[in-house]
């Protein structure tokens, strides 16, 4: 047991309260120190998450308040790397760091599988520098300017600095403190913010250099977006939020993507659309900060796989950039479960003129389809009265709740209603006002119900009189009689007015006493001039190989895919290329792999970076083409191979 323990600062790192115990306790070797702390000699020190906490504990002075679940929650990196694992997972991390469990913490967590790494070294910010040594007359590590992707702090909004302490430090037993040695001092002051910092002061990340940090923190808009960032990673870190199983997360990002169209009411995500957005929003700086850029052509890059069912974990920077992107809170990513309602909430209103109950919200059956030629949600909605309506989606305000589009069935109180108006002294328009319908439905509805109805001849006939009808029949008589070999159209070019006529009041008898028209037998079928086709297809696609290859722009990959969609033809390339001999030769020896894509793209990269009067280092080679690092080794030899050289 020791004799004493520091207090932990505000925002104080586990691993920094260790070093200060280390410098006071005046112990010459860092494993006495972790022999003394933990009873052990091989405690590792590590940043993040640290493991044996419950040894330390025990270890503690008599009285001590500190318990395992406190310097974990406050002063470890556990909230933020825990915060979107399942529950039973993150039992199983959190007893790893209380017990002697730290070679798998790391694995659970995800870290190790993220293409997000850590600092080289621990980050500080020069502002919290001079405030600490004035308020506690001494330096220490503040845990949140420690996350990947952090460069600024959340305090003073002041960019950080490197220390020149290594994150995996070469003594690996050895907590390391803060000093004015390995934390450069600076003259910054607290005017030296965000949009502020001296040049001096802008140290890159791992994943960023300085032209990219000022091309950020210039934009206005971009430091706002970034600033929003940071608040929710400090979330994170003070705030607990209830575990989710992993589809959770997958659920809300979809239904937020439906609510504002990029994906459809059956789930289907237009990811063409996503990753255009997503880059809209944030920016390929903002991105290269965090980490977190991908290639929008790879369909395994980490945008399209957090939007699919969650099969693996994400890094929490990951998941931070989804929710901002989509305008959610963490509060409602974790607390409100989201639903796609392109309709709004139940019960609707009932659009049936016919009954009691017109525009009463009582409508509580709907069910959604997705138009594909619309693009828009379809609602059906049908009450307990029968009367069945749909109506195209999503509503922007409460008057289109009351919006009718298509009447799928009337029903029987509709039709009830409808025979007590035929019964009363009224024309047709009056009833079709009444039952806000077009009098043709009312027509057809008699029309097909003549006999469950017992309506007159009068009636069905609109109300006309016989004298009238008589006379518009006789005249149409005596305009067939006298043309017998017209056909029903010329007819209609003789007397546009009385075949109108007819067709509105007397319908049925104009049908029975005009002529059939009789389409022609024709059996000649057009048919496809394929090696014409072929031929023209082939200069299209020959144009458009050569225009990809000797583009300026960053390199796209020949595909047939890609080439049809440029002409215009990708139907006939995919469906018909085996009737196109000549384009379907030319393409098979175009085509590229993956790899020979890779390859032109790296060539491609070289010659920017040529023309930019960049060294050309292997490492600024494959960022600039975009290219994965497990892959880059093996192409790195087949380029060598083939006489590549100067490239360090």
């Amino acid at each position: 047991m020791v004799g004493f323990f520091p207090c932990p600062y505000p925002d104080e790192l586990y691993y920094s309260l260790i070093a200060r115990f280390h410098v006071r306790s005046g112990n010459i070797s860092p494993k006495s120190t972790i022999e003394e702390l933990f009873g052990s000699r091989s405690v590792t020190a590590v940043v993040d998450l640290p493991a044996n906490i419950n040894d330390l504990v025990r270890n503690l002075p008599i009285g001590s308040q500190y318990s395992s679940e406190d310097l974990i929650w406050n002063h470890t990196m556990y909230p933020f790397y825990s915060a979107f694992l399942p529950s039973e997972r993150v039992s199983v991390i959190i007893e790893s760091m209380k017990e002697n469990g730290g070679g798998s913490i790391h694995n659970r967590t995800g870290i190790m599988a993220s293409s997000i790494k850590d600092s080289q070294f621990l980050k500080y910010c020069p502002l919290c520098v001079e405030i600490d040594r004035e308020r506690y007359g001494e330096l220490y590590w503040h845990r949140s300017h420690q996350i990947p992707g952090v460069v600024i702090c959340t305090v003073h909004n002041s960019l950080l600095c490197y220390s020149q302490v290594r994150i995996h430090n070469y003594n690996r037993h050895e907590f390391t403190p803060a000093t004015l040695e390995n934390c450069m001092e600076s003259n910054i002051k607290e005017k030296d913010t965000f949009n502020a910092v001296p040049k001096q002061t802008l140290m890159p990340t791992n994943s960023c250099n300085d032209r990219e940090l000022t091309a950020l923190f210039d934009n206005n808009e971009l430091s706002t977006k970034y600033r929003i960032f940071v608040d929710n990673v400090d979330k994170l870190l003070t705030h607990s939020y209830p575990n989710k199983p992993m589809g959770w997360f997958y659920q809300q990002y979809l239904k937020r993507l439906q609510e504002i169209g990029i994906a459809n009411v059956n789930g289907r995500i237009r990811q063409g659309d996503l990753a255009g957005e997503f880059l809209k929003y944030y920016g390929e700086p903002f991105l290269e900060i965090v980490q977190s850029s991908f290639d929008p052509e790879d369909e395994d890059n980490w945008l399209q796989a957090i939007v699919r069912k969650h099969r693996k974990t994400f890094h929490p920077i990951r998941h931070l950039l989804m929710i901002q992107f989509l305008g959610l809170t963490l509060e409602e990513l974790f607390e409100e479960k989201l639903e796609y309602k392109p309709f709004g909430n139940s019960p609707w209103p009932c659009l049936n003129p016919g009954a009691n109950h017109y525009l009463m919200s009582v409508v509580k059956d709907l069910k959604i389809r997705y138009d594909n030629k619309e693009k828009s949600p379809i609602g059906t909605f049908k009450c307990s009265c029968g009367f069945t309506y749909t109506r195209k989606g999503p509503d922007t305000s409460e008057k289109d709740r009351y919006r009718k589009g298509r009447v799928k069935v009337f029903g029987a109180v509709w039709e009830e209603r409808l025979k007590e108006l035929l019964k009363k002294d009224l024309s047709l328009r009056e009833i079709a006002r009444r039952l806000k319908v077009d009098v043709k439905i009312i027509k057809k509805y008699m029309d097909i119900h003549k006999d469950d109805l017992n309506l007159t001849e009068g009636v069905v006939r609109c109300n006309k009189d016989d004298e009238t009808i008589q006379r518009h029949r006789e005249e149409w008589l005596y305009l067939t009689s006298h043309y017998p070999d017209c056909s029903i159209t010329k007819f209609k070019e003789l007397n546009q007015a009385l075949y109108a006529w007819l067709y509105r009041n007397d319908k049925k008898w104009l049908n029975s006493n005009s002529p059939v028209n009789h389409k022609g037998n024709n059996s000649t079928q057009n048919r496809v001039d394929w090696e014409r086709r072929d031929n023209e297809i082939l200069g299209l696609v020959q144009t458009t190989v050569e225009l990809l290859i000797t583009s300026k722009a960053k390199p796209e990959q020949i595909t047939i895919s890609k080439i049809g969609k440029k002409i215009g033809r990708l139907s006939l390339l995919e469906k018909h290329l085996d009737k196109l001999p000549q384009t379907n030769n030319y393409l098979a020896q175009v085509i590229e792999t993956r790899r020979d894509y890779h390859i032109r793209r790296i060539q491609w990269a070289i010659e920017e970076l040529e023309n930019e009067g960049a060294d050309l280092k292997w490492w600024k080679v494959i960022k600039k083409a975009g290219i994965r690092e497990e892959t880059s080794e093996e192409l790195k030899r087949i380029l060598q191979s083939n006489g590549l050289k100067g490239i360090e």
